[in-house]
């Protein structure tokens, strides 16, 4: 009886240590900062048909910040790559006083906007969370695309609002097939974050 009874009580620690040891999300590792939902700032680019995911993409695209995309450049597609996101222009930070008509518009992210030569929005770091304009998340909408002429009030360049991850079913667009129709570009699918699609490569900024 002792005998079981000193089995059992070592079986409850066991497994005790064990749910009290967790594994890193592969997505979280080298710092970078991926949250499902959040303030957000955008802007604007063209010359998206080289994209630092790997493949382009027909419908609304943009590039993301750094520390959120998941990689560096040159180190290949973050866990960002093929996410799909709603985001809602609230505010125009060079005009305070417009008040709109601003719209909502589903982007997915097939690009990298780095932080060097952008730190006024693409900025943030592990030391400095936010942008110049206190946003965590910087999205450059792709002009060739279409998606920065819906999105944008004629004469408003740089917005700031906010971002929700959504279904890539909410998004108009094409890339080409199943092999990346809802997250990474390697033929997984995955859930919205925090669920793990490509992983991250690298260190955040």
């Amino acid at each position: 009886m002792a005998r079981n009874l000193l089995f059992f009580l070592q079986f409850v620690a066991v497994a005790t240590l064990a749910t009290c040891v967790s594994v890193p999300e592969k997505r979280a590792t080298g710092g970078y900062v991926q949250n499902p939902s959040g303030t957000a700032s955008f802007t604007h680019y063209s010359g998206c048909s080289q994209p630092a995911c790997g493949i382009a993409a027909s419908g609304y695209t943009a590039a993301i910040s750094q520390l959120a995309f998941g990689s560096g450049p040159g180190l290949g597609p973050g866990d960002a790559c093929g996410r799909c996101f709603a985001v809602t222009a609230n505010a125009d930070p060079y005009s305070p006083a417009y008040g709109g008509p601003f719209k909502t518009i589903v982007v997915k992210v097939t690009d990298l906007c780095p932080l060097q030569g952008n730190q006024e929005w693409c900025g943030q770091s592990r030391s400095a969370a936010d942008n110049q304009h206190g946003a965590p998340v910087h999205f450059d909408i792709c002009e060739d695309t279409g998606g920065a002429a819906q999105f944008f009030p004629s004469g408003h360049g740089a917005l700031t609002g906010t971002y929700t991850e959504v279904s890539c079913s909410q998004w108009s667009g094409s890339d080409g097939g199943p092999l990346w129709n809802g997250s990474c570009i390697k033929g997984e699918s995955a859930g919205n974050w925090p669920s793990v699609g490509c992983g991250n490569q690298g260190t955040a900024p």
